[in-house]
């Protein structure tokens, strides 16, 4: 099993000292809250909250997953090159559907990036009405 970077794999100093890298390769999840049971909802994943990663064709964000607990619910594949901006600045960013169905989602998200491994974010507790 590969090696999966979170923030908190980094001491506080190496947290401070690399955070424009940390964050490049963090995903963060984005959704409602409170969700109601049987109504289509969205959970965003993106990878980056204040700086973009790089796309080009030796590196880039190649996958992002998402997940409640440890149980995968969805995984999408990206391209090299298909998110860039300006100056190879990527926008991997992408929104996946669920009809929740219980009562409680325990969600977290993995990314891919091709030369620097495996990386987590935070776990986000959604309650389902």
């Amino acid at each position: 099993m590969p090696k999966i970077f979170t923030p908190e794999t980094f001491s506080p100093e190496e947290r401070e000292a690399r955070k424009d890298f940390i964050d490049k390769h963090t995903p963060y999840i984005y959704c409602d809250t409170a969700l109601q049971k049987g109504i289509p909802a969205f959970v965003r994943v993106r990878v980056g909250s204040e700086h973009a990663h790089i796309d080009d064709f030796n590196h880039y964000i190649s996958t992002i997953t998402l997940f409640d607990a440890d149980h995968m619910l969805a995984k999408v594949e990206l391209a090299a090159c298909i998110v860039s901006a300006e100056e190879r600045k990527g926008n991997a960013e992408v929104a996946f559907s669920i009809v929740p169905s219980k009562d409680v989602y325990h969600f977290n998200a993995q990314c891919y990036c091709t030369k620097h491994g495996l990386w987590q974010g935070k776990e986000v507790e959604v309650r389902v009405n």
